[in-house]
């Protein structure tokens, strides 16, 4: 029908039983495909969700809500708990190392407002085969899982995650690729760089404690690197990689160099003191994460137990769409992070103009 320019066409309703009649496949065939289950093999996956395409298949928006309303009670009578599995580390050093602390803490809180209890999985204390713990978790009928970030960098757990609902926090995990909630590293370096032009550093250096080839490692290292092709090249000072940090590496960086300020770990705050500058009196210095001392240090607030919660959250919506193993199109929340004022920075001239947060037309 046609209303002056505007053409109205019916469209017609495909239902599942019409795709299992083109593919020869069952209606519960079909269903499992559209849900991703590793109940069915890959090709037949693949064939239902071809044809499902081609005629143009779309769900009934109330029936799909009705469906995971009921999906979600029913995950909360018979598989009401989420596991972490922590690599590397103990129940001990978990305490000692704030940043996954934080974030097992938000973890908690996110998952009890769900209805859910954590499991917390210590793989280094188990100290078994990774076929065993999937076993260990079907048995118990868990089917939420969280992949704890590597404390020395990046790795991967290498499991059959089929059956599970997957997430994990930090770009640690980088295999394989699963959903993921992130600090912002790039808004908080950018933010931070801002603030000390603001304040008239002009030398600002940096020293990576973060190991090389890990995504917070290059947004990190690209903000720094953009935010020196802006300034005059005079001032740009080479980044001190993880791999040249000593007592004498610094020295020797410091002095060859002359940074007005410094942007790296709590760890290296306290070399810098040992080898005798004061800050903020002669030196400046920004952390890269006030999770871990000193915390009255201006830096970077990575809101570890916001991400927690984010990457719970990522599970239950997993879960509530009874979406299972290794995402096709993985996707990754950014938590709103941003640097934070503290006593190791001091006013040293007139602000310098610089923007790194530019918007375009």
């Amino acid at each position: 029908m046609e209303i002056g320019s505007i053409i109205l066409m019916s469209q017609k309703n495909v239902s599942m039983r019409d795709i299992a009649a083109e593919a020869n496949v069952s209606v519960s065939t079909v269903s499992l495909a559209l849900k991703n289950s590793a109940r069915i093999s890959g090709e037949t996956k693949d064939s239902v969700m071809r044809i499902a395409e081609k005629l143009e298949y779309r769900p009934d928006p109330r029936v799909t809500e009705l469906m995971e309303h009921l999906r979600m009670e029913r995950s909360k009578r018979q598989a009401s708990r989420i596991a972490i599995l922590i690599p590397e580390l103990d129940a001990d050093e978990l305490k000692e190392y704030h940043p996954l602390h934080s974030n097992i803490t938000g973890m908690h809180e996110q998952a009890g407002l769900a209805g859910f209890d954590l499991e917390v999985i210590y793989l280094k204390t188990l100290n078994t085969k990774l076929s065993r713990i999937r076993g260990i978790l079907m048995a118990r009928g868990i089917k939420g899982l969280v992949l704890a970030p590597f404390k020395s960098g990046v790795g991967h757990i290498d499991m059959n995650y089929d059956g599970f609902s997957v997430a994990t926090a930090g770009y640690s995990i980088t295999k394989p690729d699963f959903n993921r909630a992130c600090p912002n590293y790039l808004q908080m370096m950018d933010e931070l760089l801002e603030h000390m032009c603001s304040l008239g550093y002009r030398r600002i250096g940096f020293i990576m404690t973060y190991h090389k080839g890990g995504t917070g490692h290059k947004l990190f290292a690209s903000s720094f690197l953009y935010y020196q092709s802006e300034i005059d090249e005079k001032d740009r000072i080479p980044i001190l990689h993880r791999s040249e940090i000593s007592d004498n590496g610094i020295r020797q960086w410091m002095e060859k160099f002359q940074p007005q300020v410094v942007i790296s770990a709590g760890q290296i705050y306290h070399k810098i003191r040992k080898l005798g500058y004061r800050i903020p009196q002669v030196i400046g210095f920004a952390s890269l994460d006030l999770s871990e001392p000193p915390y009255d240090a201006a830096g970077m607030h990575h809101r570890h137990r916001q991400v927690g919660r984010e990457t719970i959250k990522l599970v239950l919506t997993s879960l509530n769409f009874n979406l299972t193993g290794v995402p096709e199109h993985p996707k990754i929340v950014l938590v709103d992070s941003h640097r934070k004022e503290g006593g190791s920075l001091k006013k040293v001239g007139p602000p310098i103009n610089i923007n790194l947060r530019k918007t375009f037309d």
